[in-house]
């Protein structure tokens, strides 16, 4: 591959959400450089180890870069020069070389509840069967209520809502985004985030680029939403300090807010310790000058409250 080139070789995983992506990338780049503009994209899709072992539990298949190390490797071996992905499937720290060049904007950051009746998550029925892969979902569940049976649920959002209809749950929970993303009409309600807060990064898609691929990265920095990278970096930076990865139990959401004049990051946090019985909560304001170090030192001061 030229990496001299303006031409764009995408490596995706094969999922309808991950396909889904591809479009939003694509519609970003034509609006964002022109329709008459003449770069070619090239798509490339890979099984990741995430992808291959739907039948156990994702702590038992390790934790870092389950869903992108394989598209990490072909960005490093310059067989692609874009990755892109849903945010909260990455790690903190990418594999040396790479970088997040641009976060395409935000979808709703919230999760949703589906089932037959399309109830509250507060009124399902006494010793209701929850489907979810998410440790921290199943924390938030039982501290909501005991009473719930929660078990674990891998596949794609089409292959978990399948086992919905076939009664194997009384309801399941997904990120809303994939919802919405998909036009699926499912029976659903959206959760309130205070209630079962959210993946750190939820709801973004990132664009990850090798750096020395210097002219297709100028491209893809062009299609970075301001807004919707400040609020995820800021989460990722306490993930980082808190020395989190996608099955730590935690969630949190930053929204990017005008008050009195200036801009301010609102910062929603709750965390649990391994155990689940220390839980934090905290929401914090943010002065956007010092929203870097000030969302390190929560992520601190965070990790010694759940890991003493």
């Amino acid at each position: 591959m030229d990496i001299n080139s303006e031409n764009i070789i995408l490596g995706s995983r094969r999922s309808l959400l991950a396909k889904e992506h591809i479009k939003i990338f694509e519609n970003i780049l034509v609006k964002t450089i022109g329709q008459n503009n003449k770069i070619k994209v090239e798509k490339r899709f890979f099984k990741t180890v995430g992808d291959k072992f739907h039948n156990k539990k994702i702590s038992e298949i390790g934790n870092k870069g389950l869903f992108s190390k394989e598209i990490d490797d072909a960005l490093l071996k310059f067989e692609i020069n874009l990755g892109i992905h849903s945010l909260k499937d990455l790690p903190t720290t990418l594999p040396k070389g790479l970088e997040i060049a641009a976060i395409l904007r935000r979808e709703d950051y919230r999760e949703a509840l589906i089932c037959d009746q399309s109830l509250k998550i507060e009124d399902l029925k006494t010793n209701a069967t929850i489907g979810t892969s998410s440790i921290r979902r199943q924390m938030q569940l039982k501290k909501l209520r005991n009473d719930f049976i929660v078990k674990d649920i891998r596949g794609n959002i089409d292959t978990r809502i399948k086992k919905l209809k076939e009664k194997k749950f009384d309801a399941i929970i997904l990120a809303y985004a994939g919802l919405k993303r998909l036009g699926i009409l499912s029976s659903y309600k959206i959760i309130d985030p205070r209630v079962i807060t959210p993946a750190l990064g939820q709801g973004a898609i990132a664009l990850v680029v090798n750096k020395e691929n210097k002219v297709v990265n100028e491209i893809i920095k062009k299609l970075n939403d301001s807004k919707s990278s400040i609020e995820t970096e800021c989460e990722r930076i306490f993930l980082k300090a808190l020395d989190g990865n996608c099955q730590t139990p935690v969630g949190g959401y930053a929204i990017l807010k005008k008050s009195g004049g200036q801009k301010k990051l609102i910062f929603n946090v709750k965390a649990f310790s391994d155990d689940g019985m220390i839980i934090v909560k905290k929401r914090v304001c943010l002065n956007l000058r010092n929203f870097r170090s000030e969302s390190y030192d929560l992520g601190v001061e965070v990790k010694k409250k759940i890991r003493n």
